[in-house]
């Protein structure tokens, strides 16, 4: 190995030399970064063109009045539930109707067996008649005064008696044959062909579902828009439609729910609609203006508030909380929109309060498709 100290002193001297320019030229770089000649560059870089604004679909929208409506659900209930019971302990005899059938008022259901009645009704004609007979000639030898005002009253006793029993009577044949006292289903019977039954036991029940009842839970907040005889507009779960009327509304709140209860009652002459139907009800209330947007446009404001986000003449992009005045299965009518808003359709969910936006109208959308 060759020492420094052996090597020739002028070659020493270049080889000083050769590392010094060795030495600047890997340290050019680094040493012009710094330098002011590249300055122009980074003002070159700050000059470029600031980014584009956010784009965003908008448009005006029209308000129209739309009547306002409170949208409840609810469940169909039958106008009336009737139980009715035997009166008299006896033995079915015959079974006319059977579960599901539409009975008229006074159509016979049940006939028990009537024992002895039909012998007991004619003897007690007969007794009436006798007694009746004997009233009219006290009545004749009283008003001769051949007898006194006593025995006339005695016999006028004995008809109101004879007239008592027939009539008993009477009710208790009239009880073994048992009938719809009202229109109606018989939803239930409890009885078959030679069952015994004792004085109460139900034997059938019977809905009358004309009209039909739904009964809804309106908020405490709402309930003094609405008033007896009130239309509402109600949808059925079967897909059914009709219109309906309020026929009570309960004076005194659920203490648990802070609700009132409102029977609504719809038309149902041939009783097709049956009784615990999931209902949808929407409640008239008075007319607003309001546009027509999709559920999708809604927005929420840092308050939490439901609104739409418009943009106004600057550009600039701007909220307003809305009221629902009535919802569709796909559409929600608003109030509370200024009248100049252009409505964000598109984009409103990459836009903040306040950001400046390019505003890209439906007809220019329109434009350059029609270009392309």
């Amino acid at each position: 190995m060759i020492k420094i100290s052996q090597i020739n002193p002028s070659w020493r001297a270049s080889l000083v030399m050769a590392s010094a320019v060795a030495i600047f030229l890997l340290t050019a770089d680094v040493t012009n970064i710094n330098s002011s000649d590249n300055r122009p560059e980074v003002e070159a870089e700050s000059s470029e063109a600031p980014p584009a604004l956010p784009s965003v679909y908008a448009s005006r929208m029209n308000q129209q009045p739309v009547q306002k409506t409170l949208t409840l659900y609810g469940r169909t209930q039958p106008d009336r539930i009737i139980t009715l019971s035997a009166e008299l302990p006896a033995r079915v005899m015959a079974v006319h109707s059977q579960r599901g059938k539409s009975l008229a008022p006074g159509e016979e259901i049940v006939r028990l067996r009537e024992g002895s009645l039909k012998a007991q009704i004619k003897f007690a004609k007969v007794q009436l008649k006798q007694a009746q007979q004997e009233y009219q000639s006290a009545l004749s030898l009283y008003k001769k005064n051949h007898i006194a005002e006593n025995t006339l009253t005695l016999r006028e006793v004995e008809v109101a008696q004879a007239e008592s029993s027939l009539e008993n009577l009477q009710i208790q044949w009239d009880n073994t044959r048992i009938k719809a006292p009202v229109a109606g289903i018989l939803n239930k019977r409890h009885v078959e062909l030679g069952d015994f039954l004792d004085k109460g036991n139900p034997i059938a029940e019977i809905l009358d579902l004309d009209p039909l009842v739904i009964t809804i839970d309106v908020p405490q907040v709402d309930i003094a828009a609405f008033s007896i005889n009130d239309k509402a507009q109600v949808r059925f779960i079967t897909g059914e439609t009709a219109e309906a009327t309020i026929r009570y509304i309960d004076r005194q709140a659920d203490l648990a729910t802070r609700t009132f209860a409102v029977e609504l009652i719809v038309p149902n002459p041939d009783m097709s609609l049956p009784a615990g139907l999931s209902v949808e009800a929407d409640l008239l209330m008075e007319e607003k203006p309001a546009i027509e947007v999709s559920p999708a446009l809604l927005s929420l404001n840092t308050l939490g508030e439901p609104g739409i986000k418009w943009v106004d003449t600057q550009n600039r992009v701007q909220f307003s909380p809305a009221e629902i005045v009535k919802t569709g299965s796909d559409r929600l009518w608003l109030s509370g929109i200024p009248l100049d808003a252009r409505v964000i359709t598109r984009g409103q969910g990459f836009v903040r309060i306040g950001d400046q936006v390019e505003v890209v109208a439906p007809e220019q959308v329109s434009e350059l498709v029609a270009g392309d």
